[in-house]
């Protein structure tokens, strides 16, 4: 049979339930997910981590959170998507470029204005992950019970952050007792299965995006694990509700990561949005402070490093904490405006004891995942 929508998502992860949740209202929506299986699960566990860390690591948060996983499973369960007029197909299928782009399950031909990519299957093997994904693969495996860590292989180096965020997030995992492999690198997902071989690939077999998330073919979309960078359910999801929105009400939108805030889904959290430090001793022509910051709560104390420029303009912020989360999203909205309104706002305070010294940069440009 034939079905006609304005966005068709091919899915990957559990986070196209939610796209698909949400931009139900702005057209007509169709959503292609795999049978359930062991990697649908993790997916679940990681998105919903990534949303809702346990305050600390014990039997009772992580039943806990067990429970709060399945109360946000049945929010998305397929008959709430069908109410909202979501279609929902479970199956498999692939492209079908000639004579015009359809993708095909079965005998369903399904059409659509535009073709959104969500996730590409991700092994759950730490040989094929990206650095980040096996930590959260080794925090889930260590909360659940699912796998013993691994031993000898000492704690990650994450080559692409600044030391503020390496010393932090390996005293994090230290804290946990969590020893990450060290060995691969997240490989390019086989474009076989989806018949994808027409779309434009890099030398390493990466799909060629836009800035607006297309791909070479002017109707077909990619996120998420598709394109090199951090592969992250919080950036996964930022860029599937932007393109899902652009599609949908017909007017483009670029992938703006320098506001978009990322974080890492352990007991304790650890977040990042605008420029770290490393970017901007490589990139910006002026002096640059870092300044440490601070919160307090009765649940624990939680701390953060501003990349601040001369102006006193918040560039960046660095944060670790149950408050990292929920204040990178504030800092996010106050880029490039003046840093002691936005510490105010966000109700931290300047740690006086511990500031850097003024450090200068060579040049300016926008910092990708």
């Amino acid at each position: 049979m034939r079905f006609e929508y304005d966005l068709l998502i091919v899915a990957a992860s559990p986070l196209a339930l939610d796209i698909a949740y949400r931009c139900a209202a702005l057209g007509r929506i169709g959503l292609v997910i795999p049978v359930a299986d062991g990697q649908w699960q993790w997916q679940w566990q990681r998105w919903w981590l990534s949303q809702f860390p346990p305050p600390r690591l014990d039997t009772q948060q992580w039943q806990h959170f067990q429970t709060h996983l399945s109360h946000g499973q049945r929010r998305y369960a397929p008959r709430v998507l069908e109410l909202v007029g979501v279609d929902m197909i479970t199956g498999t299928g692939e492209f079908v470029w000639q004579p015009r782009c359809h993708f095909q399950v079965g005998g369903d031909r399904l059409y659509a204005r535009g073709y959104l990519l969500l996730d590409a299957p991700a092994a759950m093997d730490t040989h094929d992950m990206d650095t980040l994904s096996r930590i959260e693969l080794a925090c889930w495996q260590h909360w659940s019970g699912k796998a013993p860590e691994a031993e000898g292989q000492g704690l990650p180096l994450v080559t692409t952050e600044d030391a503020w965020f390496n010393d932090r997030l390996h005293a994090a995992l230290s804290g946990l007792g969590l020893r990450v492999p060290l060995m691969g690198r997240r490989k390019a997902p086989d474009p076989t299965p989806l018949n994808l071989h027409p779309l434009q690939r890099d030398g390493q077999g990466w799909l060629r995006l836009d800035r607006q998330g297309r791909t070479s073919h002017p109707q077909v979309y990619a996120c998420g694990g598709w394109q090199r960078g951090y592969y992250l359910p919080s950036l996964t999801h930022f860029e599937a509700f932007t393109i899902a929105r652009q599609v949908l009400q017909r007017k483009p939108m670029h992938l703006d990561y320098y506001h978009q805030p990322w974080w890492i889904a352990l007991p304790i959290p650890i977040a990042r949005v605008g420029w770290n430090a490393r970017q901007a001793q490589q990139y910006l022509r002026e002096p640059i402070q870092l300044w440490e910051i601070q919160h307090f709560t009765p649940e624990g104390q939680s701390l953060g490093q501003l990349l601040v420029n001369r102006q006193g303009q918040l560039l960046g912020a660095t944060l670790m904490g149950q408050e990292a989360i929920a204040t990178s999203r504030i800092f996010g909205q106050w880029l490039e405006q003046d840093a002691l309104t936005a510490i105010t706002y966000a109700g931290w305070e300047v740690d006086c004891q511990r500031q850097r010294s003024p450090k200068s940069g060579r040049g300016l440009a926008s910092p990708l995942p």
